[in-house]
């Protein structure tokens, strides 16, 4: 058994799956999310008014969470009813937070690991947790996750490691997003067929061609920006990208551009959409100087 019962804390995308997965393994799961949206939700989830009363007991607490603040006030909202929990945070967020998240939920009697993920929603049971944190509370998680809602829990350092490989990993994702935007874009102004592009270099074993060009390329091309990942998420991200930067001391030129070119999609009202919807502006730009 898992253990007697699960929380999981934030049940969107990501952790809705993760609650599924987890209740589909036979444990009694209990959930929570600050903006509730319930509908993709399996019914063995006992939904739960409030974050103490879905981690009231629990011996295994799941956040999955938009960013830094609400991580650090739920994990402050727990304390007194997650003594001796293990808290592990799959949430992207910067490694002060993860952190101070850690100092709070030890003072509580709650030991907490940082554990983004790495992987989409779709494939939650293959994801792989990068891990921050005590090297004894990461085996226990990886014992009670792996094959459950991922492959694999990977030890990557001291608390806030875990995060920061989250964070480089979705610069990254940023700027694969943004380039594939910009190509497509110089397409159609130089007289290309963007759909024609997207499936001559997808199908050619080109160096250039990545898991997420496959995906996003087809969907600007067919101008199909539903989310899979929102763009405000990916700015947010981004930013974080920006701070760790700073914060170390290293250069930030790629992130500042695709921060640039985010921030210029969300003024235009696309926060909400794909991250793909970056290819918008491009358009728009490419309209208004349109190529000899």
């Amino acid at each position: 058994m898992l253990t007697d019962s699960v929380a999981v804390i934030g049940l969107g995308a990501m952790g809705g799956r993760a609650a599924g997965k987890l209740a589909s393994s036979g444990v009694a799961v209990r959930g929570f999310d600050p903006a509730p949206a319930y509908d993709s939700l399996p019914g063995s989830v006992t939904r739960c008014p409030a974050p103490g009363d879905a981690a009231q007991g629990a011996g295994l607490v799941l956040l999955s969470l938009p960013g830094p603040d609400e991580v650090l006030g739920i994990v402050r909202d727990l304390a007194g009813t997650a003594r001796g929990s293990l808290i592990v945070d799959a949430s992207t967020i910067d490694p002060g937070t993860a952190r101070a998240a850690a100092a709070v939920a030890a003072e509580s009697g709650a030991v907490y690991v940082d554990a983004p993920v790495l992987g989409r929603p779709q494939a939650c049971g293959q994801w792989t947790l990068v891990a921050g944190g005590p090297e004894d509370a990461v085996r226990r998680a990886a014992g009670l996750l792996e094959g459950r809602i991922a492959r694999q829990v990977v030890h990557v350092g001291e608390t806030g490691t875990g995060s920061a490989v989250k964070i480089m990993n979705n610069l990254m994702f940023g700027a694969i997003n943004a380039v594939t935007a910009e190509a497509l874009a110089m397409c159609e102004a130089v007289g290309v067929d963007p759909g024609q592009f997207v499936s001559l270099i997808a199908g050619s074993g080109a160096a250039t061609v990545s898991g997420l060009f496959r995906e996003i390329g087809p969907k600007i091309a067919a101008a199909d920006f539903s989310p899979r990942f929102s763009l405000a998420l990916l700015d947010k991200d981004t930013r974080l990208a920006v701070k760790l930067a700073e914060a170390a001391g290293t250069p930030a030129f790629m992130a500042r551009c695709v921060e640039q070119v985010n921030r210029l999609a969300l003024d235009q009202g696309f926060g909400a959409e794909d991250s793909s919807a970056v290819w918008r502006v491009y358009r728009t730009l490419a309209r208004r100087n349109p190529a000899p």
